[in-house]
C-alpha cells in the first residue's frame, strides 16, 4: 500500500490502435489516444455501425460527442470523441463486422 512517504514507478509503452467492448462500454484506441463510449451508448453507436455497413457511411452526435465512420475498400473507419478532439481506426471489413454484431447482441 503506497502512503504519503512512497512512491512507485513502472515503464510503459504505447499500444498497438485496438478496439475493445464489453458489458460496461466500447473503447476505440489508435495508439496514443483512446475514446471510450460508456454502456448506455453503446446502443446508439451499434445502429451507427448498421447504417455504415448497409449505406457505406454514418455519423451521429449525442450531446458534444460524435461516433462515426466509412467503408473505404475493404476496410472499415471508423471515428469517435468530441467535436472537436476525434480519434479514428481502420478496421479490416471482417473485424468490423465482428465487432458490430457483437455489440448489436447488447441491444
Amino acid at each position: 500500500m503506497l502512503d504519503a512517504s512512497s512512491s512507485v514507478t513502472v515503464g510503459a509503452r504505447l499500444p498497438a490502435p485496438y478496439v475493445h467492448g464489453d458489458n460496461r462500454g466500447l473503447v476505440l484506441c489508435n495508439g496514443p489516444q483512446c475514446v471510450y463510449i460508456p454502456a448506455s451508448q453503446v446502443r446508439a453507436c451499434a445502429e451507427t455501425f448498421e447504417i455504415i455497413a448497409s449505406e457505406g457511411r454514418a455519423t451521429r452526435g449525442q450531446g458534444g460527442h460524435v461516433v462515426g465512420g466509412y467503408k473505404l475498400g475493404d476496410d472499415v473507419v471508423l471515428y469517435a470523441g468530441s467535436q472537436d478532439d476525434l480519434i479514428s481506426v481502420t478496421l479490416s471489413a471482417g473485424d468490423f463486422n465482428a465487432l458490430r454484431e457483437a455489440i448489436g447482441q447488447r441491444r
